[in-house]
């Protein structure tokens, strides 16, 4: 009987680590990837890849935008249709990738303007131009043209264009006579210019016209070691005559 009980005994203690083995095996193994894993699914809402945009900072969102891209603030730079202007274009003896260079005078004044806007033909007008007021966007560029070695505008400081002998071509495109005084110089060309807006008492008008930089001796006769600039300069206008 004794016997039997040991017999008993050895066979639950035998038993008990294998009950316990098997209760361990049953206990759920968590594999990597799911909702609670070891190592987050790249793109998954836990376990975002580090390199990529968040949010707050992807592009497109309101905080991450492009600084190139057109924003309000460019867009109320973007130029006005209508605006006057005045620039000569140059290029390079040597053609450079932003050619041409746009020199812009933001400062000039309509002295006089003496027209019927409904009949142009024989109208007359004034216009005065600040040199000091030329602007390419590079300031060393700017500080070089001023200089005596082209425009000069310490000792020279207004250009002065005179409109006239004016008659029609077509109608919206005329010819007239602009005299041009500069740098103590004189010339007068034969220019063609376009109308673009009329109204009761003023006219918008827009024309181009190429002509050599040497008329009014700014920069050397010929392009080469010192000098850059192209022999030959064309002026964009635009300009709002009003009747006075």
């Amino acid at each position: 009987m004794k016997t039997w009980k040991l017999l008993v005994l050895a066979t639950v203690l035998a038993a008990s680590p294998a009950c316990k083995k098997k209760k361990t095996e049953g206990t759920p193994v968590v594999e990597p990837g799911s909702a609670s894993g070891m190592t987050p699914t790249p793109g998954s809402a836990s376990g975002a890849d580090p390199n990529m945009g968040s949010g707050s900072d992807s592009a497109g969102s309101g905080s991450a935008v492009d600084p190139n891209a057109g924003s309000g603030s460019a867009a109320a730079a973007t130029p006005d249709a209508n605006a006057d202007y005045i620039t000569v274009l140059a290029e390079h003896a040597e053609k450079k990738p932003d050619d041409p260079v746009t020199v812009r005078f933001e400062k000039f004044t309509v002295k006089k303007a003496d027209f019927d806007p409904k009949k142009i033909e024989g109208g007359t007008a004034t216009i005065e131009v600040d040199l000091a007021s030329l602007k390419t966007g590079s300031d060393k560029r700017d500080a070089h043209l001023s200089t005596a070695d082209y425009i000069d505008v310490s000792k020279y400081t207004t250009m002065t264009i005179d409109v006239g002998n004016v008659k029609k071509k077509d109608d919206t495109h005329f010819t007239a006579d602009a005299k041009v005084k500069l740098r103590g110089a004189e010339k007068t060309y034969p220019v063609t210019f376009e109308v673009v807006e009329a109204k009761d008492d003023w006219i918008r008008i827009k024309g181009e016209h190429k002509f050599p930089r040497m008329d009014f001796k700014v920069g050397k006769a010929k392009p080469g070691k010192d000098e850059a600039v192209a022999t030959e300069v064309t002026a964009k206008v635009q300009l709002t005559l009003k009747k006075t």
